[in-house]
């Protein structure tokens, strides 16, 4: 298979829908789980009548400690996504001679948080890397860090991200910051994943002379 084919045929795969939609359904079924747990714990907050964070019960702290898991899981899976899509660029850009990193990848089509500047792509991949890789951590984040840690340490800052803040509290900063007003979990797919591929197969036709 000569080179122009291999090319047309990893465009087609982003554009495919049938090849995203199993990963995609199931970032959707793990974020309406990490939205279930977010309604109980609002829940038994509105129970006890909305107190300070200091009076919630043992059952309160559990379930938002939950939805924290159940929200890294979630931004993992994205991460997953992300990192098949850059791999399916890279090979592209291989096959005809030319070479692209990443972060270029990443940033390629891909659309911005107005505040922070950074692209959701950039954002989910940040959050994914701050739920696997947190407790390698200095406890204040400063200090002794790798350089990959120190840049995802500043990405997850941009977003609002904190080191005395709850593991939920953290990554709802990075949901809000690509989901915003909404903060729906269940869109991060379509806003992250499958919005990006379909742009990145136009420019990437437009780019290889495909038809």
């Amino acid at each position: 298979m000569d080179s122009r084919t291999q090319t047309l045929k990893l465009v087609q795969k982003l554009e495919e829908e049938l090849d995203q939609f199993p990963l995609s359904s199931v970032i959707r079924s793990h974020a309406l789980l990490s939205e279930q747990a977010l309604d109980a714990w609002s829940d038994r907050l509105r129970d006890m009548g909305h107190p300070g964070r200091k009076y919630w019960d043992h059952p309160a702290e559990l379930m938002y400690d939950e939805a924290g898991v159940l929200l890294g899981a979630m931004f993992v899976l994205v991460q997953a996504a992300i990192t098949e899509t850059v791999s399916i660029v890279r090979r592209i850009y291989e096959l005809n001679g030319q070479k692209i990193n990443k972060d270029a990848v990443m940033s390629l089509e891909a659309e911005l948080d107005s505040k922070s500047g950074l692209s959701y792509v950039a954002i989910a991949n940040g959050a994914a890397n701050f739920y696997k890789h947190r407790f390698e951590w200095q406890k204040d984040w400063l200090g002794s860090a790798s350089k990959q840690q120190e840049t995802t340490i500043c990405l997850v800052r941009s977003v609002g991200m904190r080191p005395e803040r709850d593991l939920a509290e953290n990554l709802l900063c990075a949901l809000h910051a690509i989901a915003k007003t909404n903060g729906r979990q269940r869109d991060l797919a379509n806003l992250v994943v499958e919005q990006w591929r379909g742009r990145l197969a136009i420019r990437l036709r437009s780019q290889f002379n495909l038809s």
